[in-house]
């Protein structure tokens, strides 16, 4: 995955990414009720997050794809009547088939924690700007 360009323009974070020839663009827009509170850095980190799920997504399906043609596969074999599923050959095609619905699991697993992490910081961030606006109206009130 390669990084190509983030811009910040009037509240909104821009970001895009290149990911198996594709590109991906990643957006994020800041609240209005949040305006005197921008910070492009938030922004530009949820950006490009976003873009990288994307970019996830997308080669999720490639390797699902790839998964489905060998299970396909698989399944053509098995109807031969000389299939041996104890055969070295037979253990070796079932390997492979393994290994592809392994990726795509973990890349499922990836876009998740990509996902929740995204929720997690957009909270954080929330209540951090709370407590800064409770302390800094404690003080004004001194």
């Amino acid at each position: 995955m390669k990084f190509i360009n983030s811009n910040y323009y009037n509240g909104i974070s821009t970001v895009v990414m290149e990911h198996k020839g594709k590109y991906f663009t990643g957006i994020a827009k800041l609240h209005p009720d949040d305006i005197d509170k921008a910070s492009e850095f938030a922004g530009g980190d949820l950006a490009e997050s976003r873009a990288v799920i994307k970019a996830l997504k997308y080669e999720r399906k490639l390797l699902m794809q790839e998964a489905e043609t060998c299970r396909k596969f698989v399944r053509a074999c098995k109807q031969q009547k000389k299939w041996d599923n104890d055969s070295s050959t037979a253990k070796s095609i079932y390997h492979q088939l393994n290994i592809k619905i392994k990726k795509v699991n973990e890349i499922t697993d990836e876009i998740n924690k990509m996902l929740s992490s995204n929720e997690r910081i957009t909270m954080r961030r929330d209540i951090v700007l709370k407590a800064i606006e409770r302390n800094r109206a404690k003080k004004d009130n001194l």
